[in-house]
């Protein structure tokens, strides 16, 4: 019988990590979408770094950061009493690093979308920030956004280098799916990998192929 361990452990890092990046990427975008000048490009550099830098660089900076010996770690475990290398959290902290990127690039991007005279013409009449916010921004971007979760949860649940730095594989514990589909081929047991290895297949083919569906008007449009 299939072992479906590896997979509830994915499911939970993965949408545990979501929320806590769709919360993060929605408010980082709110406070820039507006904002200009070469700090708001500076900064966004840093937030989009994740994608850029190889999983295992920022899996070992992961590492270094919050270990045991270092003063962001010890606050985490005796202050917080949260451990973050080798456990769960680990690979939820790791999985919420590198999915980041991709939910802040949607929001922001859908938020920068909106034509700016009708954000004037709603303070014009008297509306404030925050209901504009949330009375004309978030429903105008709501597809970039959906977007950006399912990208940010596609991304987590098929994150490995940086979970295996920082978390590590232990069976019934860390063992996400990305990191059980490796050890099984070193362990020889392709036929079970190959399962799963079809499995994170559809879901990517299913997550893209959504939000292609989700933005088949934008590409009328264009055309």
């Amino acid at each position: 019988m299939l072992d479906l361990t590896s997979f509830w452990i994915s499911l939970q890092v993965a949408i545990t990590s979501t929320i806590i990046v769709a919360i993060v990427g929605v408010l980082i975008s709110k406070w820039l979408y507006n904002k200009k000048g070469n700090w708001v490009k500076i900064l966004e550099s840093f937030i989009i770094l994740p994608i850029v830098l190889p999983p295992t660089v920022l899996g070992f900076i992961l590492l270094i950061v919050f270990s045991t010996k270092s003063p962001v770690g010890q606050f985490f475990i005796n202050i917080l009493h949260l451990p973050i290398v080798f456990t769960l959290t680990g690979a939820i902290l790791a999985s919420v690093i590198v999915s980041c990127p991709l939910m802040y690039q949607h929001t922001i991007n859908g938020f920068r979308s909106i034509n700016q005279k009708m954000i004037n013409t709603a303070k014009t009449m008297g509306a404030s920030e925050t209901k504009i916010f949330f009375k004309l921004i978030l429903p105008l971007s709501k597809r970039s956004i959906l977007a950006g979760i399912m990208m940010s949860f596609a991304r987590a649940i098929g994150e490995f280098g940086a979970t295996l730095m920082v978390a590590g594989y232990i069976p019934n514990k860390t063992n996400t799916l990305p990191l059980e589909i490796y050890f099984l081929v070193e362990q020889g047991k392709e036929n079970e990998a190959w399962l799963w290895v079809l499995v994170l297949v559809a879901f990517a083919v299913t997550v893209i192929g959504t939000i292609n569906l989700m933005n088949k008007d934008k590409y009328r449009e264009v055309d």
